[in-house]
């Protein structure tokens, strides 16, 4: 089965915008790239024989909750590509921030490395996790004397954030352990994305 992507989204409609969207056969839309077509009030099939109505905002992901189980197949493939991302960070951040660096490797390398749902949540405490995802990004000044990777830092924070809010919204549809695997992931993007939040603020400090 292929999962339609957010990032798919984008480039299609960055090419030639779009009203309506049809769901290819055998295909199913991760929650950010649902969350995509909604907030551009584009009209689709959820793929599970409904037509979803244009909607618009937080509101409107409250509104799609119950089209549908959950797919924790769908995480693991936002976290491979998320995971990818994070581990380019880190790349890039290492002799700058060294701290970030090391945190967005190991975490990086974990979620690009998954391939099941447990996988994503490894030594991770078992109890009941109540996820908070990440408010809006940092906004690094727009001095020479503040290195690029900061601004990248805040490009990540920002892609976390999304994809951490539209699986924080598929928690509606999820068992209890499907939802507790989606809250402590959610949690981790959010400590990571506080982390990218005080580096930045550490950048601006020393300017």
């Amino acid at each position: 089965m292929h999962y339609v992507t957010e990032d798919e989204l984008r480039e299609a409609y960055a090419k030639a915008p779009f009203g309506t969207y049809e769901l290819p056969e055998n295909a199913r839309l991760t929650p950010s790239a649902r969350q995509f077509l909604i907030d551009f009030r584009v009209d689709f099939d959820s793929g599970e024989g409904e037509q979803a109505p244009r909607a618009h905002g937080q509101a409107a992901a409250k509104g799609v909750r119950g089209e549908g189980p959950c797919d924790l197949g769908a995480l693991v493939h936002d976290a491979n590509l998320l995971g990818a991302r994070l581990r380019l960070l880190a790349r890039r951040s290492l002799g700058i921030d060294n701290a970030v660096a090391r945190r967005a490797e190991a975490l990086g390398r974990r979620w690009q490395e998954a391939r099941t749902p447990a996988d994503l949540v490894a030594d991770q405490p078992k109890g009941d996790v109540v996820a908070e995802p990440p408010g809006p990004p940092p906004a690094p000044a727009f001095d020479a004397a503040v290195h690029p990777v900061f601004f990248e830092m805040a490009y990540v924070h920002a892609q976390l954030g999304r994809y951490a809010r539209a699986w924080d919204n598929a928690r509606g549809t999820a068992g209890p352990e499907e939802a507790r695997t989606i809250g402590t992931w959610v949690s981790q993007a959010a400590l990571m994305c506080k982390e990218l939040e005080e580096a930045v603020s550490r950048a601006e400090g020393e300017v």
